[in-house]
């Protein structure tokens, strides 16, 4: 795993805690006589209590994860992308392709625990309904993802470029200037050897 993936890992493990601890941990409060703000991740936020989780408040809590998920994805690739910038081209496909994964696998474990919280929601504590994902998940899934990362990979200005071993360019900058510095006898040389193979051609 190059590093940028391993600390994406780290970065995307802190986040999935803070939507456990924190962001679907709040909703079990808004039927409480306080209000409780949640983050919408628009800017404007969620201040809800005292009402029951359903219709528009249910409503609400599906648009908002997506929308928040959304912005994990956005979020994470641009940190992807500042992080990429400075390597090799290989290292840097490679990276994306690792970062890719790791984003996708987010989404996924963020979305069943939005089922999984709603179901809960919906219940009365004692019996609780069957799952139901409610969300509009487009453009959030593996595939998007994918395509996200392969339009990143296209981006990045020596993804085109394949890498070069670093003996092969000491050797070519060796050479180049064995022949700047040596110009002035290694032409007319040059010039002998080929007169010299010409010569048998004429007698």
């Amino acid at each position: 795993m190059t590093p940028t993936a391993t600390r994406l890992k780290a970065r995307l493990d802190e986040r999935r805690r803070w939507f456990a601890n924190e962001w679907f941990f709040k909703w079990h409060f808004i039927g409480k006589e306080g209000p409780v703000s949640i983050d919408s991740f628009d800017g404007r936020g969620i201040h809800y209590g005292g009402i029951k989780f359903s219709g528009t408040a249910r409503q609400v809590y599906w648009d908002s994860v997506v929308r928040g998920v959304r912005k994990e994805i956005t979020d994470q690739f641009a940190w992807v992308d500042e992080q990429v910038r400075n390597y090799t081209a290989e290292t840097a496909l490679c990276a994306i392709d690792e970062s890719a994964g790791l984003i996708a696998s987010f989404t996924q474990s963020i979305r069943r625990e939005a089922v999984a919280k709603d179901r809960i929601l919906r219940g009365d504590g004692i019996t609780f309904p069957t799952e139901n994902d409610a969300g509009h998940w487009y453009d959030t899934d593996a595939e998007s993802i994918f395509k996200q990362a392969e339009a990143l990979k296209r981006a990045i200005p020596l993804a085109a470029t394949p890498s070069v071993p670093v003996e092969v360019r000491s050797l070519s900058k060796q050479a180049s200037a064995l022949w700047h510095d040596n110009q002035w006898w290694l032409g007319p040389l040059a010039f002998l050897v080929g007169l010299a193979g010409l010569l048998p051609l004429v007698f």
